[in-house]
């Protein structure tokens, strides 16, 4: 089967979403496809040619999504500039957007040209298969497609359209839209986004209210998540914030290396803003634009903003919550607390500066790695204490990765394609990251960090 298209946002105000065309492909050319998600989304592989998935032979007229956004501090008007959803493909009841990036210009291009390099959407395309495989909830990447065409960015290289696949395409920038250009429609918007992604609190009395409340969980889940695998996204504007907790929009994006909080590998981020250490800060930043958005509500239901400013203000007891749970976890220890020893280990980390992700594998299995940092007498008494209460196994096993997708093994795998177009080193990162958590006899190459000097180097790219 194709996809099965039931497209219900179309059914909202047609100021929130534009009509949008793909780009003709003469000879579009499937790069990669997704065999696993194809099956957990019902579809025949056998009908997704690249002329299907590429927007070349559509079921139904795809749409652009009005969107808003703090980008960097700063609010801005914005939409899908580059970006169209084909429709909404339903099976065994769940409903996901089909999207297409890198498809064509669109009424929110302004100056940009619509498309989107190979690289770029296969960095997407092996960042998405990565973390959906860490548990983390993310956006997937179903196929990536050659256009043909020549897009110039930082160099010249080929075009390409990735097919993106989420619960829906909806943020926190789309509530800005709607509460500065639509406010009647508020209501209207915020019952849909209720009943697609939060059903469960429609017979609610304040449902509203649970709504920001069921957001926000969702949201520290997700950041939480973010930290256990050392993840940086780069650019947590509110327009790539998820209503659903959905990691999304893998641009500027990496993995630490060595523990630094202060670590940025984006080039678009100067100052720091969305450094490993201060996704927590800009979560609670991000969360405070969605309650003003909210706050149009507040005339029109019974919700007011003094609820909305309190559920922000349990905010930090939720996350620590969340984020000590995650840390127990990563230590093996099956107990409630210890919150003060959680703190000296993360203070070792940042004295250390460690490697993130071998350290917990060196924790659980001493002398796995060659690291001076790991033979000292402080990471020696320091994992005697949490081996006292911790170090369980299973537990730590199911909390950290054995391999993650290294910033230096993915920029070679993407070098070897744009030089040679082999894509045998994405496909061997590919079946290394399939299963994360489970030892294999080959990985121990993909465990080690690159050279300190790497990653004070390293640099990435949006790519619009």
């Amino acid at each position: 089967m194709a996809y099965s298209f039931d497209t219900t946002y179309k059914n909202l105000d047609s100021s929130l979403y534009s009509r949008a065309t793909p780009k003709n492909i003469a000879n579009p050319e499937t790069l990669i496809l997704n065999d696993e998600l194809c099956a957990d989304l019902g579809l025949d592989t056998a009908d997704l040619n690249a002329k299907i998935l590429a927007g070349q032979d559509l079921l139904e007229g795809p749409i652009a999504q009005a969107y808003a956004g703090h980008q960097f501090g700063s609010f801005t008007l914005l939409g899908d500039g580059r970006a169209m959803i084909l429709g909404e493909h339903v099976h065994d009841g769940e409903r996901y957007d089909i999207q297409l990036k890198g498809s064509g210009r669109t009424p929110y291009s302004r100056r940009g040209d619509g498309s989107a390099t190979v690289s770029s959407m296969l960095r997407e395309y092996l960042y998405s298969y990565a973390m959906q495989n860490l548990h983390i909830k993310t956006s997937r990447s179903l196929a990536v497609v050659k256009t043909g065409e020549a897009v110039k960015r930082r160099q010249t290289e080929p075009g390409a359209v990735l097919v993106r696949v989420m619960n829906s395409h909806i943020r926190y920038g789309t509530f800005q839209y709607v509460a500065s250009q639509a406010s009647d429609e508020l209501p209207q918007f915020t019952d849909y986004v209720i009943d697609r992604h939060y059903p469960q609190i429609n017979a609610n009395d304040r449902k509203y209210l649970d709504f920001f409340d069921a957001v926000m969980q969702s949201s520290i889940e997700m950041v939480v998540d973010w930290l256990r695998v050392g993840f940086i996204h780069g650019v947590m504007n509110t327009d790539n914030m998820s209503i659903d907790g959905e990691t999304f929009d893998y641009g500027p994006c990496a993995f630490m290396n060595y523990y630094d909080e202060e670590t940025v590998f984006s080039s678009i981020d100067k100052q720091g803003r969305y450094a490993f250490g201060n996704q927590r800060p800009i979560l609670r930043w991000n969360l405070e634009r969605l309650a003003e958005a909210l706050q149009p509500l507040c005339a029109r239901s019974a919700l007011t903003y003094d609820e909305l400013e309190g559920k922000l203000d349990e905010f930090e007891d939720r996350f620590d919550a969340q984020y000590y749970a995650m840390m127990r976890k990563k230590l093996g220890i099956d107990s409630g607390g210890q919150r003060e020893l959680v703190d000296e280990f993360v203070d070792w980390l940042r004295d250390s500066k460690a490697d993130y992700t071998n350290t917990f594998l060196e924790l659980e299995t001493p002398g796995s790695f060659d690291d001076p940092a790991y033979a000292s007498p402080e990471f020696e008494q320091i994992r005697d204490r949490i081996a006292a209460i911790g170090l369980d196994e299973k537990l730590m096993q199911q909390a950290n990765p054995r391999y993650i997708p290294r910033n230096y093994l993915v920029e070679e795998a993407l070098y070897q394609y744009m030089e040679t177009e082999n894509l045998s080193k994405i496909k061997e990162l590919l079946t290394l990251l399939q299963n994360p958590y489970t030892t294999k006899e080959m990985g121990s190459q993909f465990q080690q960090p690159p050279p300190r000097e790497f990653d004070t180097e390293y640099t990435t790219f949006c790519n619009t």
